[in-house]
């Protein structure tokens, strides 16, 4: 008697299920993308705090927010480890995926960096700076923990949760770069040398991995909004906080929290590069010299694009139009401590040597080439990692 074979609808919805079921992203993914997303706004919570209040405690809101965000991240990294397994990376008697040992070094290192941190303030006081070495170990975990998340993630195989996946982690690192280079990317600066040298070494790279690594396009636009969306909603939901300076000098006195400064307009080079299909090129023909002519076209478009609208849009928010709820611009918004004349503030600040000349913007272009080419690895080895 032969089986009964079942009716051939039945077998098409056994195996959608079945592909459904491998390729819906586990909780563990949907917990990394919440702290992904909470270490840049703590940041973001960390830095008003301090323009706003000035009284840095260690165990202040703001510094809460990141441990949550860095603890949560490592629990769920821990959590894939298993004892003498095969399927991933074994360190000693332990195996997990790469990504997540990853997450784990970048956990173990923030913590170091906290301790280290506290001890160095304690010995050197107000004079230890701002970029000393224990800021710079903990700038270095916290991107060592988002490429975690995003090579964890990158092992999703549906292709719309990759896509999805991709835009909000590399929005949250393209955010976390804003945040290091916030000093130098005020409206302010935004007419000079280094501000563009500065976003062209710095935010190429993120958006060429995005395009390169996912699988659906118009990802570095996604991703693009995925930041812009992280720093906007700081400007918009910060100043909604009470507080107040707590030490002097206080030059600009406040009632709530100062809004960090709007985001810079990636969207348009992002569009630029989806539209051109710059990173999905590379990926289908590995001859060198495609990849080097999407580093150099990336590299170009993104310099031509990003000045052609952050420009005029620097003048903007350094006008009275700027100066509402939205843009949080006009040039009213400053720290607490910092003494700064009216004209100053709604003034482009030409430092000598920092003119935007021919050579330094060749300079910019040479260091947006660098972050593209260094993006385009990135994501061509992201989209080759497999679950």
């Amino acid at each position: 008697m032969s089986p009964e074979v079942p009716p051939q609808s039945s077998i098409n919805a056994i195996g959608m299920s079945r592909r459904v079921a491998d390729t819906t992203p586990d909780w563990r993914i949907w917990s990394l993308l919440v702290a992904a997303g909470a270490i840049p706004w703590s940041l973001l919570w960390d830095f008003s705090w301090e323009c706003t209040v000035g009284i840095d405690l260690p165990l202040g809101a703001p510094h809460l927010a990141t441990y949550a965000a860095v603890g949560l991240a490592a629990l769920i990294a821990l959590s894939t480890a298993r004892f003498n397994s095969r399927s991933g990376i074994t360190i000693g008697r332990l195996n997990a995926p790469a990504g997540a040992w990853v997450i784990i070094w970048g956990a173990a290192a923030f913590v170091i960096s906290v301790i280290f941190d506290r001890w160095w303030q304690r010995s050197y006081g107000l004079a230890a700076g701002i970029w000393h070495p224990p800021q710079l170990l903990k700038a270095a975990a916290f991107v060592a923990i988002l490429l975690g998340i995003w090579i964890y993630s990158a092992r999703l195989l549906d292709t719309f949760s990759k896509a999805r996946v991709d835009a909000l982690i590399a929005g949250s690192l393209l955010a976390f770069a804003g945040i290091v280079t916030i000093a130098a990317s005020l409206p302010n600066r935004q007419h000079s040398a280094g501000f563009y040298q500065i976003a062209c070494g710095v935010y190429p790279a993120w958006l060429v991995a995005t395009a390169a690594g996912a699988r659906r396009r118009f990802a570095a636009t996604a991703a693009a909004l995925a930041y812009t969306g992280i720093l906007a909603s700081a400007v918009w939901l910060l100043p909604l906080i009470p507080g107040a300076p707590g030490v002097s000098p206080i030059y600009n006195a406040r009632d709530h929290l100062m809004p960090p400064p709007f985001p810079l307009l990636l969207i348009a080079p992002a569009a630029v590069i989806d539209l051109l299909g710059i990173g999905r090129r590379s990926v289908r023909n590995t001859d060198i010299s495609v990849s080097l002519f999407e580093s150099v076209e990336a590299a170009l478009v993104f310099f031509i694009a990003f000045m052609f609208v952050q420009w005029p849009f620097a003048s903007f928010l350094l006008s009275p139009a700027s100066e509402n709820w939205f843009f949080a611009g006009g040039g009213r918004h400053w720290p607490f401590f910092l003494k700064i004349d009216d004209a100053a503030r709604r003034a482009f600040w030409k430092m000598p040597g920092d003119e935007l000349t021919f050579g330094r913007g060749l300079t910019a272009l040479v260091l947006a080439l660098t972050s593209s080419t260094f993006g385009l690895l990135l994501g061509r080895w992201l989209r080759s990692i497999k679950r």
